[in-house]
């Protein structure tokens, strides 16, 4: 019952935002027309095989945390449990989707929930370290706070910024939190987050990196497709923005905040809101979409049952509150 309310919120979020955004806007339904009827194709269907490949270097990645864990696990597994999970997350409620991912290495594996559950953080703070970076220097690079210099310097900027923000996150942990801590949650943050900078961490960080370019390039073609040239680090700064936007938890599946957020990034670049919003039509199809039916191809290749994931959900939820596996 909470989830369906919760769902039920969400989806009233998603109303409310995009009626708001369409009376705000001055909408011009033929403008929209037009945009959509002078789509290319072409580009458009380029851009369909950028979900695999975006997931399909995320699942090297994972692997290499599972391998950095003592966790032999192959590729076709790590792409599979990839792709599955990308499904699953999309058509359930909660983080179930990464939960998935749990079980299928630890049914495969027999790994602990401990150490695939840190597989799993990080796996998650590589993405968030790229999508924060980017945002914060997207953030600055839109007000010249700066100054009128260029973005690869406000990159730099922001990347020494973060990395001295990092180091100082390291220290406070070795610090305070002792490694042998009583209380799990803290002891897990420090191995996770301390592991994160060790030279082992290199390939996956390079791994992050090409899966980004991969995602801005994708979304490259896309604005190709409907004749909006803009480079693919503005790209980057957008997106990077739009994805942080969509973790706010009032809308379903980031429909509203998408919209909305995309129409405030690209102004900066003088694209008409109605472009806006047919981009962000075509994103979600391309990835979420797209990426959802493949990945429930996968799902029925090698199926696993909702309420065995929510058993791992329930643990994860323990986990969190501090009790004992």
């Amino acid at each position: 019952m909470k989830a369906r309310l919760k769902t039920i919120l969400r989806i009233t979020g998603s109303v409310v935002i995009i009626a708001l955004l369409v009376s705000r806007i001055q909408w011009d339904k033929q403008v929209f027309a037009e945009v959509f009827a002078s789509i290319d194709l072409y580009w458009f269907l380029l851009s369909l095989t950028g979900v695999v490949l975006v997931l399909g270097v995320k699942s090297l990645r994972w692997r290499l945390l599972l391998k950095a864990e003592e966790c032999p696990y192959s590729r076709l597994n790590s792409f599979i449990a990839y792709m599955a999970s990308f499904t699953i997350g999309l058509i359930t409620p909660g983080r179930l989707g990464e939960i998935a991912r749990l079980y299928y290495v630890r049914e495969d594996t027999g790994i602990s929930f401990y150490r695939s559950f840190k597989t799993l953080v990080a796996d998650r703070i590589f993405d968030f370290a790229i999508l924060i970076w980017f945002g914060l220097t997207g953030m600055l690079y839109f007000y010249r706070v700066a100054g009128n210099v260029s973005a690869w310097v406000y990159l730099a900027g922001s990347a020494v910024f973060m990395l001295a923000c990092w180091a100082v996150m390291a220290w406070l942990m070795q610090r305070f939190v002792a490694e042998n801590s009583a209380r799990t949650a803290l002891r897990f943050t420090r191995e996770t987050w301390n592991q994160m900078f060790e030279r082992r961490m290199l390939a996956p960080w390079l791994l992050t990196l090409l899966a980004y370019v991969l995602f801005y390039s994708a979304n490259y073609f896309i604005f190709n497709s409907i004749s909006v040239p803009l480079s693919l680090i503005d790209i980057g700064f957008i997106l990077s923005l739009m994805s942080l936007a969509t973790l706010i938890p009032v809308s379903l599946a980031g429909f509203g905040t998408r919209e909305a957020s995309l129409v405030f990034l690209l102004s900066f670049y003088e694209v008409k809101p109605e472009v806006a919003i047919v981009f962000s039509l075509l994103q979600f199809t391309a990835f979420f979409l797209w990426g959802g039916i493949i990945g429930m191809v996968f799902w029925l290749f090698k199926p696993v049952k909702l309420d065995l994931i929510k058993e791992d959900y329930l643990a994860f939820l323990r986990f969190i509150k501090g009790q004992k596996q």
